[in-house]
């Protein structure tokens, strides 16, 4: 069973995949607790010729373009043993284990949407990068796990938002 803290103001992760959008906490018990989410994209390096016959450099700068960028979310899960009948059906770790397989089900192929509430920034064509696991503690009948997933963005240009009136994210 999924032990969600009440947190005042917490402000949600979402992830698309295709045209089904996901609460990260609604659907799988995970509290973003950070994500170091850049708000405008790194330049590229503009095209250049060095003649030897001139100085300095000619850059075409007429069209500036932007490089991938990776960016990290740190989740916390906490859960309790599934109890029913006083037997415990599904031990915390195990629920735990469960919601991160479900979850990396979704992540795992293919192209996000993905949408940070709190920094009201977000992102197209978004691709599971990378898990760290970095705290896993099981004592007694309660299980808690922390771990980063790391994304990488492949359109570092569009931004999107949450579209309050069907509940997706769209771009913008």
């Amino acid at each position: 069973m999924i032990n969600n803290p009440t947190i005042s103001g917490y402000k949600p992760f979402y992830i698309q995949k295709g045209q089904t959008c996901y609460d990260t906490r609604v659907q799988w018990g995970f509290i973003a607790k950070s994500n170091p989410y850049p708000a405008l994209p790194e330049p590229k390096e503009p095209y250049a010729n060095k003649f030897k016959d001139h100085n300095g450099d000619d850059e075409y700068t007429d069209n500036m373009y932007y490089e991938s960028f990776t960016f990290d979310v740190q989740f916390y899960i906490r859960t309790k043993d599934t109890i029913t009948n006083n037997v415990v059906t599904e031990t915390a770790a195990e629920t735990i284990r469960t919601k991160l397989k479900a979850f990396f089900d979704i992540v795992k192929n293919g192209e996000l949407m993905v949408f940070d509430s709190y920094t009201a920034l977000g992102r197209q064509h978004v691709r599971y990068a990378g898990y760290k696991e970095e705290a896993f503690r099981s004592r007694g009948d309660t299980a808690t796990c922390i771990f980063t997933v790391t994304f990488k963005v492949n359109d570092p240009v569009t931004m999107t938002k949450l579209d309050s009136t069907t509940g997706k994210i769209v771009a913008i």
